[in-house]
């Protein structure tokens, strides 16, 4: 098939971190890609839905050629898999076709993200398509900033991952952030809040923990843990949890 030939044009795809929800904090690359880009992809739950990362660099991509990707919220492997595929083709047959591809990602897209997967894909089925991957911000680096707290300091380690579904798993990581002074972020807490809570302020790690949601949107709320009630939190909540520092 024949390429497009562009002064200073080049086929490739881009995945772009575009960060939490704040556009202004997408950085000089991520706009410089999205710019040079023809063709803009962003990921979308069902054909029809508007996308989180479409919307952040919505003042951006206005006027560009857009494809949504379907990226299902599905638990089933095999949908998922599947889901993944097909998004790995789709943008693999773009570039093909001489498209320079910029797949925008919320946040970074090399942490928690389904692009992730669809890098992987296409890295290993489409050797002729050319990427790049331009990092964002994640939404604790922001929620971190606006609270106006440390992430890490010195030889303190850092651990994120995602909100547990178990009590015990639970504690075995808050026991870790109390007895080896381990910083601990916790994403994609949603509705597990509602015992979440509860362990934190047995272990006596309330008051020290921050509790940030839609991290950069008009409606966030970033405040100190023991002030959010069981019933205020979503999927896109985080806990950022430190020993002996109350924030």
């Amino acid at each position: 098939m024949p390429f497009k030939n562009h002064l200073n044009f080049q086929s490739g795809l881009t995945f772009v971190g575009v960060g939490p929800g704040d556009p202004s904090l997408m950085t000089i690359a991520a706009v410089e890609a999205i710019n040079n880009a023809s063709l803009v992809a962003y990921p979308v739950t069902k054909i029809g839905e508007k996308s989180i990362a479409g919307e952040i660099a919505s003042e951006l991509i206005k006027e560009k050629k857009c494809l949504p990707i379907v990226f299902p919220m599905v638990q089933e492997d095999e949908l998922l898999q599947s889901a993944w595929e097909e998004a790995s083709f789709k943008l693999a047959e773009e570039v093909r076709n001489g498209e320079q591809v910029a797949l925008l990602c919320q946040g970074d897209p090399s942490l928690y993200a389904t692009s992730a997967y669809v890098l992987n894909l296409v890295k290993l089925k489409y050797p002729f398509c050319s990427v790049k991957v331009i990092p964002g911000v994640s939404s604790f680096n922001a929620a971190a900033a606006i609270a106006k707290v440390p992430l890490s300091l010195q030889k303190e380690q850092l651990l994120v991952c995602p909100a547990p579904d178990i009590v015990i798993d639970l504690e075995m990581l808050l026991d870790d952030v109390i007895n080896s002074k381990k910083v601990l972020v916790l994403i994609k807490l949603g509705k597990r809040w509602l015992w979440v809570r509860k362990v934190l302020q047995e272990k006596g790690l309330l008051s020290n923990s921050v509790f940030a949601q839609r991290v950069g949107f008009s409606d966030q709320v970033i405040l100190n843990a023991q002030e959010i009630s069981i019933e205020d939190a979503n999927y896109f909540s985080l806990l950022i949890v430190r020993k002996g520092c109350a924030f």
